[in-house]
């Protein structure tokens, strides 16, 4: 029989994270699309709380298995797992791109006048359909050539013994020099995975690459620009001083009207010869910096509003985030710990010098829901940590569009892109948290599906090794890069810089 109240909880905590995703969305959404533009938010709803339950999953396992061979709570783990990651799957592939395609094609009409929504469908459509058709494709003759595992076996060759269970013990050698009853050889065995944990382990390896850049980036600038968005918060200034700095502003702004229409007239008019080459890609390219630009003075201008109107802006608020990226600093310590002295030991395939969280995450885990809390902040930190990453890439890589996060004023393509790559992220992370809590995921459902299955596939086995290695070596890069670019010499300083 299940458990109940295993169930019990569980339901509960599936409602309380999609009334955290409800709130995530008004708490953050533009005035302009506050009763508008329910299909994307729909879709920002789904995606949000499909992240969240793939992080819960693992907790929810361990609890089912009770670090038992057998299933405690009775609950099938493997298929409910297999059930949100195909979701989790079926949101990336369909419902981000077709709703990025949708609003990207509402906004692409001729001149000034916007495309109807039939027109802004049938332009989804066109491009989802053959981008649908290419992943399948590619996937399927994958699957078709190297969809198995390479798994590590011992082969055991002897006389059988009825009743006798065989060990490597048994063939051990016999004191005396006696010859041993059997022979042992170690080797590989190949076992065929299911097609649907293919598709998961694809996806995942995609959502991989963006996890060990955005992360490993993210581990590192999270914590240290919340500790300087306090060191250098708005100071309360007179009003000459407001005056003279926002007529610097003002100057600003009016050259990036201009440069703005300039702009807008050569995109429409390479978009109705449909001149696609390298001009309207360095045109393209000239619009993503534009909008850079724009993002870092409306940043710039809210600062000198605070400095003035607000007198510095609310200090407490300020206070809490430098505790938060103290705390921050604190879970990226513990985090590139473990990677170094138990993951990257994993990798090199030899003995970790020390489980490390592990032993911490078995130890609270013996409290009800306090190994679940100290679980999610490591691993939904981690998918800050990517959002972070993102953002701070974005404003130095060209090609990079920048979709920022904003209180209140986040409009509802940068929720739906943020969505998708936390989205897409979380079946990494979920991964990496399954392999780097190994010790304490014994036995789950999870332990099978990632760190047996998807871990040991031919052909990418050798990739996640790769990315943990690439999680640290990014951290290290961003250390540097904060080292050797202070902040006063960072882009959204100087576009205006007092």
């Amino acid at each position: 029989m299940a458990d109940v109240v295993l169930i019990i909880t569980s339901i509960v905590f599936a409602i309380l994270v999609i009334i955290a995703a409800v709130y995530f969305i008004v708490y953050f959404q533009h005035p302009d699309d506050k009763w508008t533009a329910w299909f994307p938010k729909i879709v920002v709803l789904l995606g949000l709380t499909l992240a969240a339950y793939n992080i819960f999953l693992l907790p929810l396992d361990v609890a089912n298995q009770n670090g038992q061979l057998e299933s405690r709570g009775k609950i099938p783990m493997a298929q409910i797992n297999l059930a949100f990651y195909i979701a989790t799957i079926v949101i990336c592939l369909v419902g981000v791109p077709f709703t990025v395609f949708f609003y990207e094609g509402t906004d692409e009409g001729d001149g000034d006048d916007k495309r109807s929504s039939a027109q802004a469908l049938a332009y989804a459509i066109k491009w989802i359909i053959p981008i649908l058709i290419f992943t399948a494709a590619v996937i399927g003759v994958l699957y078709w050539f190297v969809g198995y595992a390479t798994i590590g076996a011992t082969r055991i060759t002897g006389q059988f013994l009825n009743d006798t269970l065989l060990t490597t013990d048994y063939c051990a050698p016999v004191t005396g020099g006696a010859a041993t009853p059997c022979t042992l050889a170690r080797g590989t065995v190949n076992v065929s995975v299911s097609p649907l944990v293919y598709i998961v382990a694809i996806v995942s390896f995609a959502g991989w690459i963006c996890f060990a850049v955005f992360g490993g980036v993210g581990l590192i600038a999270l914590p240290i620009d919340l500790v300087q968005d306090f060191m250098h918060r708005p100071r309360p200034i007179k009003a000459q001083e407001y005056a003279e700095r926002k007529k610097v502003i003002g100057s600003q702004a009016q050259l990036l009207m201009e440069a703005g229409t300039t702009l807008h007239t050569q995109l429409r008019e390479a978009s109705r010869s449909n001149n696609f080459g390298k001009r309207y890609r360095t045109i393209k390219r000239r619009e993503n910096e534009f909008r850079k630009d724009v993002l870092i003075l409306e940043y710039h201008y809210r600062r000198l509003e605070d400095a003035y109107r607000n007198q510095g802006g609310n200090f407490l608020w300020q206070l809490v985030k430098m505790i938060l990226g103290i705390i921050g600093g604190v879970l990226s310590l513990f985090w590139i710990i473990h990677i170094a002295i138990y993951l990257i030991p994993s990798a090199l395939h030899v003995s970790p010098l020390s489980p490390f969280l592990n032993d911490f995450f078995i130890a609270v885990n013996k409290v009800p829901f306090l190994g679940t809390a100290f679980y999610a902040l490591f691993a939904f930190y981690l998918l800050a940590c990517v959002v972070k990453g993102t953002a701070k890439l974005g404003m130095r890589l060209v090609f990079v569009t920048l979709h920022p996060m904003r209180i209140g004023e986040t409009m509802m393509s940068s929720l739906v892109f943020n969505m998708g790559v936390i989205l897409l992220c979380s079946l990494s992370v979920a991964q990496f948290c399954t392999l780097s809590f190994v010790k304490f995921a014994k036995y789950t459902a999870n332990e099978s599906i990632f760190g047996v299955q998807i871990q040991n596939l031919k052909g990418i086995q050798y990739g996640y090794d790769a990315f943990i290695f690439a999680i640290l070596g990014f951290a290290l890069i961003t250390c540097v890069a904060n080292v050797y670019t202070p902040r006063n010499k960072q882009r959204e300083n100087k576009l205006v810089n007092w």
